[in-house]
């Protein structure tokens, strides 16, 4: 009995060591330190600026509402909304009967007046012709009267004959005719010019922007339709006072147009205008030639202005620098170890931010992975690159 019992504690002895050696197991990997794996980059130097956003909206450098210089029923329309047009292409045309009447009459008119012109000038020549035969008379009949061969009264007659009426009578109904002439070739460029009113061309190269006619209606006094030249934009912007001298007259400006996949566009300073009463911002017209087709009126464009600059500064990556009992610190690595700088920051564009003081460049510091260290935390670098 008592052996059984003595061989029942040993058992229990041996257990509770058994025991007691795992305890002591769990208790040194709970002690056992844990790691964070980070990611580290190098603190550079690099020039690092912060920009100010100023926005404007673009429109056609040139619009022209098409207005007709005739009332009348549209007999043709050969454009539509959107449609590219060049200048002097016929856009429509106007029903022209009376006036085409009225060129066929003034052409009647001219060739009816140059047939006078002829008549006259004929006429001018035979009398010129007798004219001049009359003076040969004279001159005889002067001879003949010197020798008593004639009377008196011939002499009268022959001098009568050879008189200047008839030619100026007759040079007289050549200028009636030419003026006659002239009015008609005048009545007729008027017509041909009224009539050139009822096709009405595009003034310009554009787009047809809007359309306010249709064929078979009546062109009243108003637009019939705008044209507006989309390949050259001016962007419209309003510029503070404290931006105003970062902006001269001829100035090449970048522009960015986030709704046409970002594009950039280059645009030059065209107008800056004293602020309106009541204002304290300047307008400031930028054009833009040969704009992109996904670029077009009514869109909205960036204009980036660095407004303060540091150059060839060290800088780190922004999100490098976090903040602990209300400091900015960075972690570096030291070993593989976490140290934690304090460290005075400047310029923070966003991606980069400027380091006054706490880094030096050509530091290794900790990018990612430093929200969850502490001064002197173990760490794993898993990933190394540059700023």
């Amino acid at each position: 009995m008592k052996k059984r019992i003595i061989a029942g504690v040993m058992v229990l002895v041996f257990m509770s060591l058994a025991l007691m050696g795992c305890s002591n197991e769990v208790v040194l990997e709970e002690q056992e330190e844990k790691s964070v794996s980070v990611e580290t980059t190098v603190s550079e130097l690099r020039d690092i600026s912060l920009n100010t956003t100023i926005t404007g909206a673009f429109r056609a450098s040139d619009t022209v509402d098409v207005v007709p210089k005739v009332m009348g029923k549209v007999t043709s329309l050969n454009v539509r909304e959107g449609q590219r047009v060049s200048k002097n292409q016929v856009l429509f045309t106007i029903d022209s009967q009376n006036v085409a009447s009225a060129v066929r009459n003034a052409e009647s008119a001219i060739k009816s007046a140059e047939a006078a012109v002829e008549s006259a000038q004929a006429s001018f020549r035979r009398t010129q012709e007798q004219h001049e035969n009359a003076l040969v008379n004279l001159e005889r009949t002067k001879q003949l009267y010197e020798a008593g061969a004639v009377p008196l009264n011939q002499l009268e007659q022959a001098e009568l004959g050879a008189s200047d009426v008839n030619i100026e009578i007759a040079n007289s109904q050549v200028f009636q005719a030419q003026v006659s002439l002239e009015n008609a070739r005048a009545a007729l460029l008027d017509a041909q010019t009224g009539l050139a009113d009822y096709t009405v061309r595009a003034p310009i190269s554009g787009v047809v922007t809007r359309l306010n006619i249709t064929q078979g209606n009546v062109a009243s006094g108003g637009p019939s339709l705008t044209i507006s030249n989309l390949d050259s934009l001016i962007m419209d912007s309003n510029i503070p006072e404290n931006l105003i001298n970062y902006f001269k007259v001829g100035d090449q400006i970048q522009i960015r147009v986030r709704s046409a996949s970002d594009v950039i566009l280059t645009g030059t300073v065209q107008v800056i205008l004293p602020p309106n009463q009541g204002s304290l911002t300047y307008p400031l017209e930028i054009k833009v030639n040969n704009a992109p087709s996904e670029v077009m009126a009514g869109m909205f464009g960036e204009i980036s202005i660095a407004t303060q600059v540091s150059s060839n500064t060290v800088t780190i990556p922004s999100s490098a620098v976090t903040i602990k009992d209300g400091q900015s610190v960075v972690f570096t690595t030291e070993g593989d170890r976490a140290k934690m700088q304090v460290v005075e920051t400047g310029l923070d564009d966003g991606e980069h931010i400027e380091i006054l003081s706490g880094i030096e460049v050509g530091e290794t510091i900790i990018s990612k992975g430093q929200n969850f260290l502490d001064d002197g935390t173990k760490i794993i670098i898993v990933s190394q690159g540059g700023n």
